[in-house]
């Protein structure tokens, strides 16, 4: 070392280096992209059909996934959304890999020529073809509803030129006339269902000659399975079978057969005729179990989440459509039933589907003109409607209307009301005339009050009948008989009766706009055909809890 100069020690102890700088990393970006495939699908089928499109051109792997999983547009949305020339493609897209929706609207749309109009030269078989493909394969897809697109072929038919409903009819009647592999029980079990809707087009016609076709299409339609057409020739038979008690009692086998395999009308004709043999004297209690059965099994159809859906809508808005369907109904002359099963509709819609509060017209008289083919021999037509509405909506409105609801509940359009218990209720015990028709005032009041949703329907007219037998002053208002064929017992059914008596008789009905108070089913129950039973004098209500036997429960 030399002189001066600094020693510098390089050990680990005296020296250390520059200190090592950390590289920070960067937080990994998790992107749409990133989530597992399965998530990523279930994402795309959530989506409107008219972004999954947009969604297919942001990447390979979405291009990817729309295009080789059907699934995509199966379960694709078409809500608000009507065929025309611009999105047809998407439509066919998604009807061919087996979208309820789309296969509805396609149909409806080619039947009526709305949205892809057409020149009028050879339209109706050009169309009724079209329609007749969609229709068929909304059969093939509707698994949970009875067959129902009979009722947009129904007649009349237009006597003047070609008629695209009769090309519908004989389009599908071709197809069920042609030849069907042995063993494949999906186009067995679809070619019932058609057979069946052309059986019920034929039997509305007034000629023998169709009413016969349709009796052998009835047959060919059970033959392959359908519950449907299996019921209808028993009802046809069933005339000749009370005149044999061989052939009864085989026809009450095949009843409880039908009934068992989840035939609605079936379980009702069962009950009504189990009621009807107890009401004659004949043993309770084999009888009484399929009745009480088919009481027991009735849920409460909660009506609270229309308010949630409809944002901008009331208890009162609800109480004036329902109404105004009334006076309609009333009008034009149409059964309880008809009414029940369209108020059903109009509920059950609310609960799926946001409506704005200038289309709930539109909404009520959709779904009224649905019942009527459904269950009515007479109908109420498009245009009748439209005109009913004082022209507030169109034509295309009202049939674009019908495609939304058909298909946002999935083809299910019949379901049990109020009315079906009551008939049932009917068979079991004595009713004379006015006792009825307050039990039916009673029910239609009920249609009116979304709070009496939280009881089942058989509960309701359980409990219209019990007040209707309470306030006609029957000594005995709920026999034993009531009690062995319902299940419901007086304590069970009295909360119902003193809401029932509350809401229909003492609650203040809401007023119109020129503060006119609402009581179109009053009014429907002046006429003399009901012997003018909403005139009739009402109990208070402490007198009703009186004969009840809960006053003292109440305080």
């Amino acid at each position: 070392m030399k002189g001066g100069e600094a020693l510098h020690c390089r050990c680990s102890k005296c020296f250390t280096g520059p200190p090592k700088r950390r590289v920070k990393r960067r937080p990994r970006l998790l992107t749409l992209l990133s989530l597992p495939e399965d998530v990523l699908l279930y994402i795309l089928e959530c989506l409107p059909a008219v972004d999954i499109l947009s969604m297919r051109d942001v990447h390979p792997q979405l291009r990817s996934l729309v295009d080789n999983h059907s699934s995509v547009w199966a379960r694709t949305g078409f809500q608000d959304v009507w065929p025309s020339p611009e999105n047809l493609h998407l439509f066919e897209r998604a009807a061919e890999c087996g979208n309820f929706e789309a296969c509805v609207k396609l149909g409806i749309a080619y039947l009526y020529n709305e949205g892809l109009s057409m020149s009028d030269d050879g339209r109706a078989e050009v169309n009724g073809l079209k329609a007749s493909r969609f229709f068929s394969l909304t059969e093939r897809l509707n698994i949970g509803a009875d067959p129902f697109i009979w009722l947009f072929i129904r007649p009349p038919w237009s006597t003047s030129g070609s008629c695209c409903k009769a090309v519908v009819f004989d389009s599908l009647k071709e197809e069920c006339a042609a030849a069907v592999t042995p063993g494949e029980g999906l186009k067995k079990g679809l070619r019932g269902s058609i057979q069946y809707c052309l059986a019920k087009v034929l039997s509305l016609f007034e000629d023998d000659d169709r009413k016969n076709g349709a009796l052998k299409m009835l047959e060919v339609s059970a033959s392959l399975g359908c519950l449907n057409s299996s019921y209808l020739l028993w009802e046809t038979n069933q005339k000749n079978a009370l005149l044999d008690p061989g052939r009864y009692l085989q026809s009450m086998r095949q009843l409880r057969d039908y009934a068992a395999r989840g035939c609605w009308d079936a379980q009702i004709s069962l009950a009504k005729s189990c009621g009807q043999r107890n009401q004659l004297g004949h043993e309770q209690r084999p009888t009484s179990e399929p009745v009480s059965q088919v009481f027991q099994s009735s849920q409460p159809i909660s009506k609270t989440g229309i308010f949630t859906k409809q944002k901008g809508m009331n208890d009162t808005m609800r109480y004036i459509l329902i109404d105004w369907l009334v006076e309609v109904a009333t009008m034009k002359d149409f059964s309880s039933l008809c009414l029940h099963m369209t108020v059903g509709l109009v509920d059950r819609y609310l609960k799926l589907r946001t409506v704005p509060r200038a289309r709930l017209q539109l909404v009520g008289i959709a779904c009224m003109v649905i019942c009527t083919r459904f269950i009515s021999k007479e109908i109420l037509t498009i245009r009748e409607a439209v005109w009913l509405t004082d022209n507030t909506y169109k034509y295309e409105d009202l049939v674009r209307m019908m495609g939304e609801i058909i298909s946002a509940l999935e083809g299910k359009i019949r379901i049990p009301t109020v009315v079906d218990y009551k008939d049932v209720l009917a068979h079991i015990v004595p009713m004379d005339r006015n006792t009825l028709h307050l039990c039916s005032y009673i029910s239609e009041l009920s249609l009116l009050y979304t709070e009496l949703s939280v009881y089942s329907p058989a509960q309701l007219a359980a409990g219209a009948l019990l007040l209707a037998r309470i306030l006609h002053e029957q000594a005995l208002p709920w026999p034993a008989q009531l009690v062995d064929n319902t299940g419901f017992t007086l304590e069970r059914l009295t909360p119902c009766v003193l809401l029932l008596h509350k809401k229909c008789f003492f609650d203040d009905a809401p007023k119109d706009y020129r503060q006119v108070s609402l009581t179109a089913v009053k009014q429907r129950f002046q006429d003399d055909l009901y012997d003018q039973i909403s005139k009739a004098k009402v109990l208070k209500p402490w007198l009703l809890i009186t004969l009840l036997g809960v006053g003292a429960w109440l305080r």
